[in-house]
This record gives C-alpha cells, structure tokens and sequence, in this order.
C-alpha cells in the first residue's frame, strides 16, 4: 500500500475529480488542513473516504497575526476529531517580519506541546527556519515528520537524532540534494508524500498516487526493489501513526 503523508486533496484543484483521484490507487492519504475553515473542509472530505486521514492545523503563513488566538483557539478545538496535527511550522522563506516569527514560533510551540499532551504526531512545515525548529523541537517528546525536507545532510541526522522522520515528495526525482539525503539517512526514518496539487516531478498538476514517483527514485538510489520500499515506508507510517491497518 502506497503512504502519502501529507497532501492537500481537498484544493480546489481537486473539485473536478477528486473522488476518481481518491480512489486512483491502493494508498492511504493524509489531508493536511491549514488554518480553521480549511481543517473543517479537511474533516468533512476525510469523512466521505476510509483511505483518508485528516490532519488539522494552522500553517505559519496562513496566521492571523493581527489577531491569532480566536483562529488558534477554533484549531485546538479540531484537533479531537483528526489523527495528526498538520500542516504547522515555521515559514521565514515568505514571512519577513520578526515580530511575525515570534508569533509562528509560539504558535507552533502551543501544537507541539498538545501533540505531546494528545500523544498524536505532526507534520512539520519549515521553510528558512529550520534553526528555530530543531531549538524547539528539542523540547518536546512528540513524533513528528518534516515534510519535504530541504536542507543539509547535517541537519536531516540531528532531526533523526530527536526521533523525526523526513517525507520526500516526487519532486526528488529531480532533486539532487534531496537524493543526497535520501541516501544518508536511515530508511526507517524515511516517508512519502505529494504535498498535492504541489512539488510534483512535472510541473504539471500533483496528485497522491504519484508517490510511485518518490518511490522508484528511492529504488534506483538504494538499490532495493521498488516492492521493498513500498513495504518499508508503509511499517514507517505504522510507526508514526501507532495505528494497525488492515
């Protein structure tokens, strides 16, 4: 069974034919929602398939920051109803402001801490400010998965070393650095996604039945039967999840 650890089936991308691409292939798909009135839709189409997990969230960009406890509060108030914690993070890459950072820094700290409270895993946006992010994680026992990982080979061991796990959407098919990596870091560690409609091998329209794509890219690079791999991140997704599927 294919794993996509974390997608956003429910974009509007996806209003014409998301219940063929659903059903497209034998996989499990994780719906990340990013803020309030996204998570509900998130739960809503999670409801309709039993290969789709939701996962409800507040990503950093999407932060009223003029006034972020309501939104914060609603999100926290979802979080009961779906089995991951995603998409959180911090984003530096868009958001400038410092004043800005400290609020995505103290938001994902409040998720994190009732990940580790709920005992339910994250999944980690970061983008630009992956320093803060290994500071804070540091503090907290939580199984959590950096999605679509970007940076040093460095890095991606110190977030094996605090207990995460790195996702790899199509995209590394033409992605050196993210090879790199895939190729030194334990694979047990390792799980797939799409991120759709997004970071596709193409720049054509993503979707989660394209982990296909992320998993021969892993079988040239190490060398092991595509069948093999597809094993090994599913046994990851069970580890993560702390689910039985049958």
């Amino acid at each position: 069974m294919f794993v996509d650890i974390h997608s956003h089936i429910d974009s509007e991308e996806f209003n014409s034919d998301r219940d063929s691409i659903v059903k497209k292939c034998n996989i499990i798909i994780v719906d990340a929602g990013i803020n309030y009135e996204n998570d509900l839709k998130v739960l809503e189409i999670a409801g309709r398939y039993t290969n789709v997990i939701p996962a409800v969230g507040l990503h950093p960009e999407n932060i009223n920051y003029d006034n972020p406890r309501k939104e914060i509060d609603s999100v926290i108030s979802l979080i009961e109803k779906a089995e991951i914690i995603s998409e959180i993070g911090l984003d530096y890459y868009w958001i400038k402001d410092e004043e800005k950072r400290k609020i995505q820094k103290k938001v994902l700290e409040e998720l994190l801490s009732i990940a580790e409270k709920e005992n339910k895993p994250a999944v980690i946006h970061v983008r630009g400010g992956l320093r803060d992010f290994l500071e804070i994680i540091e503090s907290f026992k939580v199984r959590f998965d950096v999605h679509a990982y970007e940076g040093s080979v460095k890095n991606a061991m110190k977030i094996i070393e605090l207990g995460g796990y790195l996702s790899f959407p199509p995209i590394i098919v033409r992605d050196k650095q993210r090879q790199i990596i895939a190729l030194n870091v334990p694979k047990e560690r390792i799980l797939t996604e799409t991120d759709s409609p997004f970071l596709g091998s193409t720049r054509d329209r993503n979707e989660p039945c394209n982990v296909k794509t992320t998993l021969e890219t892993l079988s040239t690079l190490w060398k092991i039967d595509i069948k093999d791999i597809e094993e090994i991140i599913f046994q990851n997704f069970r580890r993560f999840l702390k689910k039985t599927f049958q």
